[in-house]
């Protein structure tokens, strides 16, 4: 009888279906049943186990050995609960041994699942070993003089009030231009056109006047207008005037 009692270990792992011994289908069987491993029905696991190799043996496939093995344990501490206690051989599986064991595996697993997902992760990454940089030593001077330190404290600001004071100009400078659109400039000459028939741009718009940007603004408004055909240009000579009147429709 202790043959049948002790649990077979093999050099090599037999998997059946989607277990990998028999602690793993009673595993399996406990929480498919949502039991608490220490509070086990071992009838009930008992019949369910049987049940599986049954079904094994009605596909013809092959049982491995430890199943049966541990099939025939499952029936002896079965047996042992019907009948009245007896003593127990040191070489005999308990019931509180095979809960035991129970529990670990399920250590060993939960452990390994943990292992797989890490190394499915981290397994196709590369790592550097660290590099030892050397870097140069820095030679101090021997001699300090106390008024390095605020020498330099001193240039410093005034550089620094310099580049502040030529900021301020030209921030200066940039406020008070004017910024002028062509939209702006179009809106001008049209007006002009309704109340008089044509205009002279030069006079309109003359650098004695307006600045350089609002007349070269104005001019490209100009340039808009007579490529859309919304006016009429006409200039005699060279530099000279530039006379602008609005372009009649054509009925």
């Amino acid at each position: 009888m202790s043959g049948i009692l002790t649990l077979e270990t093999k050099k090599y792992e037999i998997k059946i279906d989607n277990f990998e011994g028999p602690i793993d289908l009673l595993l399996y069987l406990i929480e498919k049943n949502k039991m608490k491993i220490e509070e086990i029905n071992l009838t009930e696991i008992t019949d369910q186990y049987v049940e599986y190799l049954e079904e094994m043996e009605k596909m013809n496939l092959e049982i491995a050995s430890e199943f049966l093995v541990m099939a025939s344990t499952l029936l002896y501490l079965k047996s042992k609960n019907l009948l009245p206690k007896q003593e127990e051989s040191e070489e005999e599986l308990t019931e509180e041994e095979l809960i035991k064991r129970i529990i670990e595996y399920k250590k060993y697993k939960s452990i390994s699942q943990i292992f797989r997902e890490k190394y499915n992760v981290y397994s196709n990454r590369i790592y550097k070993q660290p590099e030892n940089v050397l870097l140069p030593k820095q030679e101090l001077e021997a001699k300090y003089d106390s008024k390095i330190i605020p020498e330099v404290y001193q240039n410093l600001v005034e550089r620094t009030s310099v580049r502040l004071n030529k900021d301020a100009k030209n921030i200066e400078k940039i406020a008070l231009v004017e910024h002028y659109t062509v939209a702006d400039k179009v809106k001008e000459m049209f007006r002009v056109l309704i109340k008089q028939k044509k205009f002279i741009f030069n006079k309109l718009f003359s650098l004695k006047t307006s600045n350089k940007q609002e007349v070269v603004t104005a001019f490209s408004g100009l340039l808009e207008l007579s490529r859309r055909d919304k006016v009429q240009t006409n200039q005699e000579e060279l530099f000279g005037d530039i006379y602008v009147e609005k372009r009649k429709k054509i009925s």
